[in-house]
């Protein structure tokens, strides 16, 4: 049985490893020829346990994992409030599924377990940057209800990104 919830500490080196795969895959399929692999291996050196074990203290931070009888998939971002107490802005930093696991709509579940959180925090969008080339991801975010708000030119590493948002119900008047 498939289920989405919070990433605990004991999920942190499962949540690197499938990471770590997931990013390879993708870079290897969809990015080889648009992504410098040094920007992948700096990415891929943020992607450790310790990082995971640190976000899920963080008091702003979200984390949570897919299970299918291991865990398979994960999502990480921040809640970003200000001064505010409630409110905000969702960043999602990172959403993954370990290549032998997609397609199978765990993603989906993935990221709309990612928007109720969201909205039961109160924010009013959610945020998240993501490669023109990534057609598989890009695919699950619109079909999710984001939309591109912003095309980066020569954001990160010297290469475009799209800023993509989805907007939640109004929490403010």
């Amino acid at each position: 049985m498939v289920t989405v919830r919070n990433m605990t500490s004991g999920d942190a080196e499962d949540a690197a490893r499938v990471s770590a795969a997931s990013f390879e895959d993708a870079w290897d399929r969809h990015e080889k020829d648009y992504y410098p692999r040094k920007a992948l291996e700096f990415d891929r050196s943020r992607m450790t346990p310790e990082s995971y074990r640190k976000r899920i203290q963080e008091p702003n931070g979200f984390a949570f994992v897919v299970e299918d009888a291991e865990i398979v998939g994960q999502a990480s971002g921040e809640v970003l409030r200000g001064n505010d107490v409630e409110g905000g802005l969702g960043l999602l930093s990172l959403i993954c599924i370990h290549p032998a696991h997609q397609r199978r709509g765990l993603g989906e579940a993935l990221l709309q377990h990612v928007v109720e959180h969201c909205r039961q925090e109160k924010c009013h969008k959610i945020t998240l940057y993501c490669l023109p080339v990534l057609a598989p991801a890009l695919r699950l975010y619109l079909k999710a209800g984001f939309v591109p708000e912003a095309y980066l030119r020569k954001e990160w590493w010297g290469v475009d990104f799209l800023k993509m948002s989805k907007w939640l119900e109004a929490v403010y008047p």
